[in-house]
């Protein structure tokens, strides 16, 4: 018996690679089954799960505010009467509550203007016959004009604000528009640089 042990012989249709190549192609299988499960398993475990139970509302005694308010649509008017000069402003109520509308409180940091006269309206018109305060629709636009008293000869550099107050939801609250920051876009008859 000569001690050697018997030689294997690999099949020769299999090549002299086979192992090699089977591993390969094993590892590749594996990982590609790994990945399918872990997607398919993912996916099931999505449409199995139950949603979560509706949270109840909670139960208060404030009314719930939206926080846009009222605000200026951007449009303004500005007429010279004499030496009186009327500007308005056009706001809006953006949020999806009624407001009402109470009083206009014009704000003038400068001295040489002094307000006389406020109400509900675009400039130039006749003034209303009704009560100061309005109701604002959600959505709804309302003109607001102030009539001030020139008290030099241009105010071109003047800013103008106006003050608001208004109830919504019970609550009053005021806002403060700076839709006029100087009166240099206004015209009037005794500035040389009135457009």
């Amino acid at each position: 018996m000569g001690g050697r042990e018997p030689r294997w012989n690999w099949p020769r249709w299999l090549g002299p690679r086979w192992p090699a190549r089977t591993l390969g192609v094993g590892l590749a299988a594996l990982a590609v089954g790994l990945l399918l499960g872990y997607a398919g398993g993912h996916l099931q475990a999505s449409q199995e799960r139950t949603p979560a139970p509706a949270a109840s509302p909670a139960v208060t005694t404030e009314p719930l505010l939206d926080t846009t308010g009222i605000t200026v649509t951007g449009a303004r008017c500005a007429v010279q009467l004499g030496s009186t000069l009327q500007l308005g402003i056009e706001i809006v109520n953006q949020s999806t509550h009624p407001v009402t509308l109470h009083q206009v409180a014009p704000v003038v940091p400068l001295s040489g203007m002094q307000a006389v006269a406020a109400r509900w309206g675009p400039c130039g018109s006749l003034p209303e016959p009704v009560p100061q305060q309005r109701v604002l629709e959600p959505g709804a636009t309302r003109w607001l004009a102030v009539t001030f008293r020139v008290l030099v000869k241009c105010p071109e550099p003047f800013p103008v604000l106006f003050k608001v107050s208004y109830t919504q939801s019970g609550r009053t609250m005021t806002t403060e528009f700076d839709s006029f920051p100087d009166l240099g876009q206004v015209k009037y008859n005794n500035c040389r640089t009135a457009s």
